[in-house]
């Protein structure tokens, strides 16, 4: 219908969405989160206000259903959650990439902030290197829109407390597996956020990574001199292969 009947099809949206997120389970919200994500890269600004008003109420359905308890060895339901994890940070990938990076944060800053923490957790906590990937995705856009000293408030001391050390903690885990091909992306975006926040925020960000972060992990001077020079270079490529043998090195 958005295909064959674009713009009138958009007042019938708002209602729609609001009978989908009634009482429903993984698999609805799975169905209704690409029909946002197409109405979003299709109508962008013309739905902000649409996007506005439902963004937390979805947001609370999605997070409603995956912290519903579940049993330890119940695979469907584990399965059915990993996708649905897939299909919010898509969402946020969507909005963020679209240009609608106003929708989160005209949301308040506690709404921000625990969305910001939700991508977090899935860079980090969870072993699925297509989350991680894509949760990678919006950080760097985050950081690129977001990032520089005009950013919303607050913004810089989350990307050094919380974002640079997920660049680090999501490749030391023992599940990330450097030698799986989705991981390897994974890592690729990871290295792309560090070149975006080193891009935005320039020599402090080389500081805080040679004075702070760094020797708080116990890497050795000389490393962290080579890693900081492979971070200014101008040649992306050049530290995205620099930062997989960071890592192959740093692991036991």
């Amino acid at each position: 219908m958005i295909i064959c009947l674009e713009e009138e099809v958009l007042p019938f949206i708002p209602s729609a969405s609001e009978h989908m997120l009634k009482d429903c389970e993984a698999k609805d919200l799975q169905e209704f989160i690409p029909l946002i994500n197409q109405i979003t890269a299709k109508f962008k600004i013309q739905v902000s206000p649409f996007l506005q008003q439902m963004f937390m109420p979805l947001l609370h359905a999605i997070f409603e259903v995956l912290l519903r308890p579940a049993e330890e060895n119940d695979q469907s339901a584990a399965l059915e959650k990993q996708m649905l994890r897939r299909s919010y940070f898509a969402f946020l990938q969507t909005v963020t990439g679209s240009g609608m990076s106003e929708v989160i944060a005209n949301q308040g800053a506690e709404n921000v902030e625990r969305v910001l923490v939700t991508v977090i957790q899935g860079a980090v906590e969870y072993p699925d290197p297509i989350a991680q990937k894509t949760c990678f995705i919006i950080l760097s856009k985050l950081v690129e829109l977001w990032g520089g000293k005009d950013g919303p408030v607050g913004f810089a001391d989350f990307v050094y407390k919380h974002i640079v050390p997920a660049c680090f903690l999501a490749p030391l885990k023992q599940t990330f597996d450097l030698a799986d091909a989705q991981t390897v992306l994974a890592l690729s975006e990871c290295a792309v956020t560090l070149k975006t926040i080193h891009l935005k925020r320039g020599p402090e960000c080389v500081q805080y990574l040679q004075q702070e972060y760094l020797p708080s992990l116990q890497v050795a001077p000389e490393i962290i001199q080579e890693f900081c020079q492979a971070l200014q270079q101008p040649d992306a490529k050049v530290f995205k292969n620099y930062l997989k043998v960071f890592f192959q090195r740093a692991r036991p």
